[in-house]
């Protein structure tokens, strides 16, 4: 089987893409490899999974039908290498799209972009991308392209044998499409297109503007909605080849973050931190509360409820600056060693009135360079920076702030007339988003084997109904795995099962996942958010 390299540079500038051919390579040889193994493909009834969110593979193009006729003897990559109107697709660390990046914010507005799509504008998002290509790069390629997929929705059609529609929750991820209205946002079509009446100078009532937006609609598709349904039953290419039964379903691929929330019994207003080379923050809540700062996608399988994610690049590296210094100062031997760093963290109690911000790189929130900031104070502390998307949640029995809310609105008071009205992630912060705690907090990757460290973590965010150490490789994987089996128990019934109580039925909590109990020093550690708000002005403006 042919190796490909996974991304290549292009000449021009920031232009990172990947071979059409590797994507369908590597389908061909997971199954090759499964078959070698001798997998009963005939019990399979049920195939989802998750893919790359968008980055990875945007503009996945074809200009074939929208059936593929294949040969179960020949590797789809041969027998598909005409469909396709281009034979690359970006990769997620693509970054040529600046222009169309200040053109969407120039049309929109950055705030404006994310209360729509629930992200600002990103230079590996689908909207940006496709303006490059139609208006740009590749002009000649866009008007011969028939459909546009998403790397779910590819992976999708090429197991069914025919295209599918773009699967919701993952088409949240494109900087097209408005999530409270359920549809394509007009204006941001036309950006994508090259017609944007501001930008482009076309007016709308040129009959190139609606030629434009009728053919963008045309290759992008219908949206999928959030459902159980399967899309269709595999292509006899897979039941010829491999061996499934003729009855197996596709159900729709999601996104990487997406499936992930999927693989532990998350409920609404839990979190999941993953600690490794970045922080990333996913979070299941039922508020729509949009920010430049962070990204809302619509839960793939609850329905009214959306995922929160943030990314701060600022991850294993910054934990590993300070535990050098620190084994520096103490003469360690051993500079790699964590000890003494464990040691003076636990030795913490409540907070010390010192804050500092470590960026050994540029951060992506807040948006700021390269930096170390400390700050002393006499007498405050730090925030979780997801209060945004967990306010109102102090309204649910599960989630009520402890101790009692007088006693928090004597807190919040004296914060506010000490640093007046407080902005982070720039959103206002009241009483309900600042009193906001996570139901439960998980905590995943190579940092989550520091006790010492997600003991800290746990103590400040101070979730309701307590902290969980997870050990699950390719979580992702895993939660595609149990879309699959959740869609399919749902056709099997006739109804929609809650997921939550799915999944739950999965785990036994106390038994499956490491539960480790702190010291709740949530309420010490509240007055700090007036001390952290005011440092990030101030990394702002460097």
């Amino acid at each position: 089987m042919k190796i490909w390299d996974e991304i290549s540079e292009t000449n021009e500038g920031g232009e990172v893409v990947s071979p059409v051919g590797m994507w369908l390579d590597s389908i061909n040889h997971v199954f090759e490899q499964m078959k070698a193994d001798n997998f009963p493909f005939d019990k399979v009834v049920g195939i989802s999974g998750s893919c790359v969110v968008v980055p990875r593979q945007k503009t996945r193009v074809l200009r074939s039908s929208n059936n593929f006729v294949i040969n179960s003897e020949g590797e789809l990559s041969t027998q598909l290498k005409n469909a396709f109107s281009w034979d690359k697709s970006p990769n997620w660390q693509d970054h040529s799209t600046n222009p169309e990046g200040k053109a969407f914010v120039e049309a929109i507005g950055r705030e404006e972009l994310a209360e729509i799509t629930g992200s600002r504008d990103h230079l590996r998002f689908t909207g940006l991308q496709i303006r490059k290509f139609s208006t740009r790069s590749h002009v000649d390629k866009y008007a011969q392209t028939s459909r546009i997929s998403l790397v779910s929705s590819f992976v999708t059609s090429v197991l069914l044998g025919e295209i599918d529609g773009l699967e919701e929750s993952d088409a949240c991820g494109m900087n097209l499409y408005d999530l409270k209205k359920g549809e394509f946002n007009e204006e941001l079509l036309a950006l994508a297109a090259g017609v944007h009446p501001k930008v482009d100078n076309i007016s709308k009532d040129d009959p190139k503007y609606k030629a434009a937006l009728d053919d963008i609609k045309a290759k992008l598709g219908e949206i999928k909605p959030i459902t159980y349904n399967a899309s269709g039953k595999i292509s006899s290419y897979f039941t010829e080849r491999y061996g499934f039964s003729a009855d197996c379903k596709i159900y729709s691929f999601t996104g990487d973050n997406l499936a992930t929330i999927l693989s532990l019994p998350l409920q609404p207003n839990d979190c999941l931190l993953s600690l490794g080379t970045s922080t990333t923050v996913l979070l299941i809540t039922n508020n729509y509360e949009p920010s430049s700062q962070y990204h809302l996608f619509k839960h793939p399988t609850m329905p009214n409820h959306y995922m929160g994610m943030i990314c701060y690049c600022n991850g294993s590296l910054a934990r590993e600056r300070v535990r050098d210094e620190i084994n520096e100062k103490y003469n360690i031997e051993d500079k790699k060693s964590w000890d003494k760093f464990n040691e003076i963290l636990e030795k913490s109690g409540k907070f010390d009135n010192k804050l500092g911000i470590f960026f050994p790189l540029g951060e992506i929130v807040p948006h700021a360079p390269a930096q170390t900031v400390r700050a002393v104070l006499e007498d405050n502390i730090c925030r979780l920076r997801a209060g945004p998307m967990l306010s109102k949640s102090s309204d649910s029995a599960t989630t009520s702030p402890e101790p009692e809310t007088v006693n928090l609105k004597k807190v919040y008071s004296d914060l506010t007339n000490k640093y007046g009205e407080l902005y982070t992630d720039g959103k206002l912060q009241t009483f309900q988003s600042l009193t906001a705690r996570p139901n439960r907090c998980y905590y995943v990757g190579g940092t989550s084997n520091n006790l010492s460290i997600i003991s800290k973590m746990g103590s400040i965010l101070g979730p309701v109904n307590g902290n969980y150490k997870v050990e699950i490789p390719n979580a992702c994987a895993l939660g595609g795995a149990y879309k699959a089996s959740w869609s399919y128990l749902c056709e099997e019934k006739g109804e929609w099962i809650n997921y939550d109580k799915y999944i739950n039925q999965l785990f036994e909590l106390n038994n499956e996942l490491d539960t480790f109990e702190v010291e709740d020093k949530w309420v010490e550690y509240f007055d700090g958010v007036g001390l952290l708000a005011k440092m990030e002005e101030n990394l702002l403006k460097h």
